[in-house]
């Protein structure tokens, strides 16, 4: 099944045919061969998780009846939140299992433990002035990122109420469900205060078209670089 993402995630397809042309050749390891088929297809399943997830989301929050979320709110916000949930874990993993793709490209050794922030850890101790050292700099918004998913997956919801906004513009007024999330997921549920974002649906696609910026231009940058110098590891 084709994965059609928001953001163009056309180097996905020049990175898998020049490894496969690299292979071909017998210009590319075993190990790194073997690594890349292990972790590129596990990395595009999370992120297919991600879209679906955040796609639910998004149909949840625009086909339900107010009414409808009024009578069954339990219900409601336990779905709701099932798909925040599994829009963070599916992200959040993405970006660690793509650390886990560069780091077998460069021909960096694995460990038990891997997340994003290692792959620049490691070639920044070997490699200090590599090219590719500022596309694995941790972005700006991934803090905040990534204190939402921590706290969700080890203590609290982030969903925790819901306000229902209405647009005047049109003839017939519309309605739409909005979950804020909270500026310190932490904080106990009633000292939640909401003003960084307003609005779930739209943070996650933000979030998530980001992620997959950053995938492209890592796989742009070793696609390059593997077909100038016709050979993997780099």
């Amino acid at each position: 099944m084709p994965f059609r993402p928001y953001h163009s995630f056309t180097n996905r397809n020049r990175l898998e045919k020049i490894i496969s042309d690299l292979n071909d050749a017998g210009n590319i390891t075993d190990e790194s061969f073997k690594n890349f088929h292990r972790y590129h297809p596990a990395m595009i399943h999370k992120l297919r998780s991600a879209k679906y997830n955040l796609s639910a989301l998004t149909e949840k929050l625009t086909s339900t009846d107010i009414q409808e979320a009024a009578v069954t709110t339990g219900d409601f916000m336990f779905e709701v939140n099932m798909y925040i949930d599994g829009f963070f874990y599916n992200s959040g993993s993405a970006l660690d299992i793509l650390a886990r793709i560069v780091l077998t490209l460069f021909g960096e050794p694995l460990t038990g433990n891997i997340y994003f922030h290692t792959a620049y850890t490691h070639l920044s101790q070997n490699r200090p002035h590599d090219p590719i050292l500022p596309r694995l700099e941790s972005p700006p918004w991934r803090e905040m990122f990534l204190n939402y998913r921590n706290t969700l997956t080890h203590e609290l919801i982030l969903a925790s109420k819901y306000q229902i906004e209405i647009d005047n513009a049109g003839a017939t007024p519309a309605t739409q469900i909005v979950f804020p999330l909270p500026d310190d997921p932490r904080a106990e549920l009633h000292t939640r205060k909401y003003k960084k974002n307003p609005n779930v649906a739209i943070y996650t696609k933000a979030q998530f078209t980001r992620i997959l910026r950053i995938v492209n231009i890592i796989y742009g940058e070793i696609a390059s670089r593997a077909g100038a110098a016709s050979a993997l590891p780099l």
